[in-house]
Formats: C-alpha cells, structure tokens, sequence
C-alpha cells in the first residue's frame, strides 16, 4: 500500500508542477480568503464563507500526534476534492494512503483519520464508504469524514451513519439534515473549493457540454456534442484546461459546476439522480453566474 509523507516545508507550485497530482505529491499554499469574494471585480472569487469552512475543518483535526488521509476511488471530479484536500491541509504533517477496500483499512493504524468528501454516501457510488468507515474507526482514535453528500433513504448508509461515533461533514445543507438526526455532523464547504484555480484562468470560447453518462445520469441520452470530461479526460491538468478554454458549461456534474465557476465561467446546471448538484449550488454559489436549468 503506498503512503506518501507530506512536509510544511513545501509552498505551492507552478502549474507545470501538476504532474502525478493523484500521486500526492503536490503541496499546496493555502489562499489568502481576505479579498477574494464573489460579485466583485477581481478575478478569482471564492465562497463568502469559504474561511469559516477551513476553520471548521482545521479545528476538527487540530492537536491531533499524527494524521492519516484517507482517500478512494472516483473519476476526476474526486481528484479535484482530493487535490483541494491537500492545499488545506499544507502545512501539516500528514500521511496519504488509498483504502478502497476493508481489508485494505486493516492494515492502517494511526490517532486521526481524515476521510476524503464526496457522493460515496449516495445511491449510485454507496458501495465502498458505509464498508471501510467501521474498520477505519477501529483503527484510529479519531476520525472526520470531510464534507459530503448523503443519503439516508439508503439502508446501508443510515445504518453505518446511525452507528458511527466519526464528526462528519455534510457539503451541502439537505445532507446535513439528514446527517443531524444520526451522527456528530457539522456544515462546510466541498473541498474542491480550498483548490487553487487561478493559474487555470483564461477567457475562453464557447460552450463546453459536459453532462454525466455513468450511474449517475438521469438519463441516457445526452445533447449533440456532449463530452463527460470526469470520464474521458485522463488527469486533472487536462480537465481544468479543458474547462478553461470555454466560456460557458452546461453540465450536471457538481465539480464541472464548481471548477468551471471557480474559474469565473457562465454555468447552466441540471441535477444528477440525486440532490448534491442543485444543493451545493444554493449553498456554495451564490453570487456567481451559475443557473439552473429546468
């Protein structure tokens, strides 16, 4: 099982330094939140309340000996949040490792685990978090689930969640809802958002057309011209450039809508088969041009 050490030393590379991202080997700087905020002239805004979160999320793990980040599969979008997940945590020692099986967790021991967001508490992808949550806890003294979507309405997910004695972090305000009535849960911001955008910005032409084909689609037809980027697209690099390079995006992947709004594009969103993507837009995108579409 490969496990990649991460020292406070490093500071925060040139893009081409992207290299083997999902390798763990970029160390990021954390943003300045100061004078980055939505509806203004500059361009790079992020979340209003994008500071609270990483206080939220620093102050879940601080005085912790010794930190574990727990990261599993997914197509590029988890990238981003995994990618993201690691500017916020620079500046503090930590190890990385892969765990998308239980045996996998057994080999593992440590004070504080951090488990990587995403939609793996949902219907489609459900199939890995409620297994390795209950083995990661007996292996740790301490763990955080960072922010995610959830769906209760699924058995397995509500009964692993109804059990666990984890804080976990909702990404979106229906999620935390649901979260509330069953375990520690707290509000916080995505971690794609703690990802640095801006040497990714550029004015770009066109309209990118990047709906879902996999599990997660509504349906399995899609518009003339359609690309699903978190599928075709090999590594992270080329899916921001690809984003980049439009003006506008239609889409119904909730980290095509954040990357590419983070990235000051005009986005047209539709749901996926459940609610993350209209929810973390309500929650995390207000003030930039993101619409949905009926």
């Amino acid at each position: 099982m490969p496990v990649f050490k991460h020292q406070a030393s490093f500071e925060a590379r040139r893009l081409s330094a992207f290299v083997n991202l999902e390798a763990g080997l970029l160390r990021g700087k954390a943003l300045s939140f100061k004078s980055l905020q939505p509806g203004r002239n500059g361009p790079y805004p992020v979340p209003v309340s994008l500071a609270k979160s990483r206080q939220k999320l620093l102050g879940a793990i601080s005085g912790s000996p010794n930190l574990t980040f727990i990261r599993a599969g997914g197509n590029i979008g988890d990238h981003l949040i995994r990618a993201g997940t690691r500017q916020l945590l620079s500046g503090r020692h930590y190890e990385e490792i892969f765990i998308n099986k239980p045996q996998a967790a057994r080999q593992v021991r440590g004070h504080t685990a951090i488990v990587t967001g995403g939609g793996g508490w949902c219907r489609p992808f459900h199939g890995t978090m409620p297994k390795i949550l209950p083995v990661i806890e007996k292996r740790f003294e301490k763990v955080v689930v960072f922010p995610s979507s959830v769906d209760t309405a699924v058995p397995e997910v509500r009964e692993i969640l109804g059990k666990t004695k984890a804080t976990v972090f909702a990404r979106e305000r229906r999620s935390y809802e649901q979260l509330k009535e069953l375990c520690n849960a707290d509000l916080a911001h995505d971690c794609a958002f703690f990802f640095d955008f801006r040497p990714y910005h550029r004015p770009g032409k066109g309209t990118l057309t990047a709906y879902r084909t996999d599990a997660e689609a509504v349906s399995d037809e899609v518009p003339p011209g359609n690309e699903d980027i978190s599928l075709s697209c090999r590594e992270l690099d080329e899916w921001l450039w690809k984003i980049a390079r439009h003006k506008s995006v239609e889409t119904d992947r909730a980290h095509v809508m954040i990357a590419a709004a983070m990235l000051g594009k005009r986005v047209r969103y539709r749901a996926s088969s459940y609610h993350k993507v209209p929810e973390i837009a309500e929650y995390a995108l207000k003030g930039f041009p993101v619409e949905r579409m009926s």
